[in-house]
């Protein structure tokens, strides 16, 4: 029982700190990029024309992309705070700097400003309003991590008609945001 508390609590977690994602080119105009995210963020880069590496050269974070050619996008989750550097070897005018914030503020925690209600559901809808107007892409997860239901709505219904009784996390993203919290349905 402790191991799937312990789970419970790690997925959650690691739900709850996926947040946003940017892309930024990758080639010969890439001079001193200067990025700052913050924990759970993922960067992606699409690399233009010719051939590049991406590698980190101090800082917090470790990482090398090989090389690769254009089209080719690398993408990296920031999980911890803290501050790297990184430069394309071949080419010494792409460089850049990622900065990593800590994201344990009050004003990144409700970034959707997401409202659920009823919570719990007793009904076969459940309403999901946001501060952000877009499409909501929903992903449901059980205590163990397995997604129950992955879908996008453009209303703040949700239909759950199909989702057994019991506790579940709910990942909505709009607009590339997204917020991660509690929902039981009876």
């Amino acid at each position: 029982m402790k191991k799937i508390t312990l789970l419970s609590f790690m997925t959650l977690c690691m739900f709850s700190n996926a947040q946003t994602t940017f892309n930024f080119d990758w080639n010969m105009q890439s001079t001193n990029q200067q990025i700052t995210i913050d924990v759970g963020d993922t960067v992606v880069w699409t690399w233009g024309s010719g051939s590049h590496n991406l590698i980190s050269t101090s800082g917090t974070h470790t990482f090398d992309s090989d090389y690769h050619g254009q089209g080719y996008t690398y993408s990296l989750t920031f999980n911890e705070p803290g501050v790297t550097d990184y430069t394309c070897t071949p080419h010494a005018s792409m460089y850049g700097t990622i900065t990593v914030n800590s994201t344990m503020s009050l004003d990144t925690s409700d970034r959707l400003g997401l409202k659920i209600f009823p919570n719990p559901v007793f009904s076969d809808y459940v309403t999901l309003k946001t501060s952000i107007s877009g499409i909501k892409n929903v992903e449901l997860f059980d205590l163990n991590g397995k997604i129950v239901l992955r879908t996008s709505i453009n209303t703040n219904n949700l239909n759950v008609s199909s989702i057994n009784a019991g506790v579940y996390f709910i990942k909505l993203s709009v607009n590339g945001v997204s917020e991660t919290s509690k929902l039981i349905i009876r």
